[in-house]
């Protein structure tokens, strides 16, 4: 087991068909001692000018590079997904996805969550979030803090890991495949739309545990 680990969370929606959406949820899980060199390795990824790594604005030559770079650091992923009939509000499915992300993070002892600032008012909510969580069995020392992608460079990870995996559905499976030893953890939500296209791309399976 490593040392103290903490969690770099981000999120993303995608179309998976003309009537369902998926909402997912990444966490880059981190060792604290590696997580300043780790920041100087994704900040040279930038382009000048760049703020931050951000997949859907990246050509495909960025990509490749970008996920060979997260590749030979070697985090540990957590992706959580919903799958649901299209909606245009997808708040509830964040939280679904968020409560399935926390207790696992609990259980892999990962306290501190680093979740990607959406504003004052969207953080509020997640802080609410979690203390109701908390009041209803999550353990106490799960504890979350907000700050922008331009801010923390570990953010990206999770970007770049939902990113590749969203190419994936599309017909792009080579940028996830080079992460895909990084995945320690793949799930749906309990509630989550059976995935149409469970032959197409299997990573998705229902649970596959910590290999840590």
């Amino acid at each position: 087991m490593p040392g103290a680990l903490g969690a770099y969370v981000d999120e993303s929606s995608c179309y998976r068909s003309e009537s369902t959406q998926e909402y997912l949820i990444g966490a880059a899980i981190l060792d604290a001692a590696d997580e300043a060199a780790i920041r100087e390795e994704l900040r040279t990824l930038l382009l000048p000018g760049q703020i931050k790594l951000h997949w859907t604005d990246e050509r495909e030559s960025r990509r490749r590079r970008i996920v060979s770079a997260i590749a030979d650091l070697e985090p540990m992923n957590f992706i959580v997904a919903h799958l649901s009939e299209r909606q245009a509000k997808t708040e509830r499915f964040r939280r679904k996805c968020l409560e399935t992300l926390y207790y696992e993070l609990a259980g892999a002892e990962v306290y501190p969550v680093t979740l990607e600032s959406r504003g004052s008012s969207q953080d509020k909510k997640d802080r609410a979030h979690i203390v109701a969580l908390q009041a209803q069995g999550l353990n106490k020392g799960v504890r979350i803090q907000h700050l922008r992608g331009g801010d923390e460079p570990l953010l990206w990870i999770a970007d770049a890991v939902l990113g590749s995996l969203n190419s994936a559905y599309l017909g792009e499976p080579a940028h996830f495949e080079v992460l895909q030893h990084t995945i320690m953890l793949e799930q749906h939500t309990s509630d989550s739309m059976v995935h149409p296209e469970e032959g197409k791309r299997k990573a998705l399976d229902p649970v596959v545990r910590l290999g840590f």
